[in-house]
């Protein structure tokens, strides 16, 4: 009986992440891999570089004995997930009002005839944590994204919420706060803003959240205050949302949130204030929900 799977890219401004997972959700051992890729650069050396992904990942699997099935792809937007046409302007230049979709179906490795899908990254997270990780026992299940940027998304009776074109439809880094956006204090430079604030003197360049999360690790009490700070912000902000959408399931991905026991503190009072809400935790697969949940989705269309 043939082994089907599925080669799953994770799409960076500087790296291409791939992995191999078996048609049931099981991610195969040793299929883990990072390319280089110039966000910047001509479409021919993008790719390129998708180019060698797939037929690296193609390798892998029928390496392990499997068939690629599939191809899943988280990518950056503005992006239109429906048609597989990129709008980005900041990154990916060269492929603005491309058919990235007719780009991979080029690939001998897929060709026409096996399923392309792509996806926000953070909608295939809450895709992932609801079919594989913490988001099982919920129908309502938010998840938000702290690192370089703000991310958030959402189900509603297990169904996740799109803007037209595949994007999440609630847009949060973007809200307006102290004359700036939401993101600015809420993402990576969010968490270095506030150590700065709390010590009353600027970050040295070379400072990184995750050394603040370490100093938290060890009791420092300015680090575990900036961290409580901006919890209370996300609190704050997240707080309409929740109700409006009645979440039970707050869950929290992304690098930072490998810290979140520095911030969770300020997001109690969240449970208590909203009695829909039980449960606030990181999510369960920190590294692989998004590729989980692109493998959900070519599951669905296989199974269509």
């Amino acid at each position: 009986m043939e082994k089907r799977c599925f080669l799953l890219l994770d799409v960076g401004g500087t790296f291409v992440k791939s992995v191999v997972a078996t048609y049931d959700g099981t991610i195969i051992a040793d299929t883990e891999s990072s390319a280089p890729i110039d966000s910047d650069g001509p479409r021919a050396d993008i790719e390129r570089s998708f180019a060698s992904v797939i037929s690296q990942g193609n390798k892998m699997a029928e390496s392990k004995g499997y068939t690629l099935a599939g191809v899943g792809i988280a990518f950056p937007g503005p992006f239109d997930y429906e048609s597989g046409i990129s709008y980005m302007t900041h990154k990916f230049a060269a492929l603005e009002k491309v058919s990235v979709r007719d780009m991979f179906r080029s690939f001998p490795e897929i060709g026409n005839d096996k399923p392309v899908i792509f996806m926000h990254d953070v909608t295939a997270a809450v895709l992932g944590e609801l079919r594989f990780g913490a988001g099982q026992a919920f129908k309502n299940v938010a998840v938000v994204t702290l690192g370089t940027g703000l991310g958030f998304a959402h189900a509603i009776n297990g169904e996740i919420q799109y803007a037209e074109g595949g994007e999440p439809s609630v847009s949060l880094y973007n809200r307006p706060y102290r004359g700036e956006m939401l993101e600015d204090f809420a993402s990576k430079r969010g968490f270095l803003r506030s150590y700065a604030e709390v010590r009353g003197v600027a970050n040295p360049d070379t400072l990184t959240v995750a050394e603040i999360g370490g100093m938290c690790a060890k009791g420092d009490k300015e680090a575990l205050q900036s961290f409580y700070n901006v919890g209370a912000l996300l609190a704050t902000e997240l707080k309409p949302l929740i109700k409006e959408f009645n979440i039970e399931c707050l869950l929290f991905g992304g690098q930072i949130s490998r810290s979140f026991a520095y911030f969770e503190p300020a997001l109690a009072q969240l449970k208590e204030e909203l009695p829909s809400l039980k449960h606030i935790s990181p999510m369960q697969n920190l590294s692989t929900a998004a590729p989980l949940g692109l493998l959900s989705r070519l599951r669905e269309e296989l199974e269509r």
